[in-house]
């Protein structure tokens, strides 16, 4: 059926195309500083240690039970430093023997109660990089650059035996 040649319809009345969908363009780098690799992720200097998921370290922290002194805040704040860059050190996020590890080198672990304190001098220089926290460019920057890499990586035991036969693995002088 024809329609009246003296009708013209409306916009909203004429029937619409439908259109077919553009192909899918490929992605490409093109902006300057684009991370497309593992491999680009900058690391240390004033990047710090990146990794995944770094917060739930602070969970793990919260979580624990350990003696959090009088500078619990700023304890919280070195211990997930520590824990953070174990971490990332590991390509992983954190874990329970993260923290390990984290309150074996600042002399809190609850072992070394048990085997008669913690080694000579850890809790020094944990109280010396608790006052370094507050003006470190990034928190626990001032600890990780005295810790060396292999005893922070080490397992949580082997770390505290390390500590036990040699301390000054961490100790460092007063400034």
């Amino acid at each position: 059926m024809g329609r009246q040649p003296n009708l013209q319809p409306r916009l909203h009345e004429r029937p619409l195309e439908e259109l077919d969908r553009a192909p899918e363009r490929r992605w490409v780098q093109n902006r300057p500083g684009e991370i497309v690799t593992p491999d680009c992720q900058p690391r240390g200097g004033s990047f710090g240690r990146p990794g995944p998921d770094i917060g739930w370290g602070l969970r793990i922290i919260e979580t624990a039970s350990f003696d959090r002194g009088r500078r619990p805040k700023l304890l919280k704040k070195l211990l997930s430093a520590l824990i953070g860059a174990r971490a990332s050190q590991a390509k992983r996020g954190p874990t329970f023997q993260d923290l390990e590890v984290a309150l074996s080198l600042v002399g809190l672990h609850p072992a070394y109660e048990k085997s008669g304190g913690a080694p000579a001098g850890l809790a020094e220089t944990r109280e010396l990089w608790l006052d370094r926290l507050s003006h470190d460019p990034w928190p626990g920057k001032s600890a990780l650059e005295t810790i060396p890499t292999d005893l922070l990586m080490d397992e949580p035991g082997q770390v505290r035996a390390r500590l036990q036969a040699d301390p000054s693995l961490v100790t460092v002088a007063h400034s």
